[in-house]
């Protein structure tokens, strides 16, 4: 039996080609057309409260292509692994969330939302707080609607009460499926 034979073999052709996959994704190669999105390796690590940091320099490298390519969900996570998970680097982060908001990532807006209102890392800015948590609210951003819910329930960042406005935006968040 000869290498041929063997790589055809019905038992070690799909161990074969399964390492092939996942070196292609790990090693970053086709990272702006791979299947694997950044926000999908991503995910499951930010949700584990002991993180495996061995996964981190596979995922930064797959977050950096699509974001090279022009994915700005992918900036935007990118953006977290420079908000503590890799390193710390706020100044690097920030305008890539920025950019990534600028671009229509809802969760981009509302962190930038969340951080002008109340966060150390950007100034304190009620106009800018209500601007991005409108932005976010307006593609069903769910933690927004809420927010924006609660600013026209209690008049704040400089929005007179409107209850009616506050029961709209409340009833749009119970809609939402995340």
């Amino acid at each position: 039996m000869d290498l041929t034979d063997l790589m055809f073999d019905r038992h070690v052709l799909p161990i074969v080609v399964g390492i092939f996959a996942l070196a292609l994704i790990t090693t970053g190669y086709g990272q702006e057309s791979s299947p694997v999105r950044c926000r999908d390796a991503l995910r499951p690590v930010l949700l584990q409260s002991n993180p495996d940091h061995a996964l981190l320099p596979d995922i930064l490298r797959l977050c950096e292509g699509q974001a090279r390519a022009g994915d700005p969900d992918a900036l935007y996570q990118l953006s977290l692994l420079y908000l503590g998970l890799i390193d710390w680097q706020p100044d690097k982060a920030i305008p890539m969330i920025r950019s990534a908001a600028d671009s229509g990532i809802s969760e981009a807006q509302y962190w930038l939302a969340w951080q002008h209102e109340s966060g150390p890392l950007l100034d304190n800015d009620a106009e800018q707080a209500l601007y991005r948590y409108l932005q976010a609210g307006e593609q069903e951003h769910r933690l927004a609607l809420n927010r924006l819910a609660g600013v026209y329930e209690n008049g704040e960042l400089g929005v007179p009460v409107d209850t009616k406005r506050a029961s709209q935006y409340r009833a749009r968040a119970a809609r939402c499926k995340n």
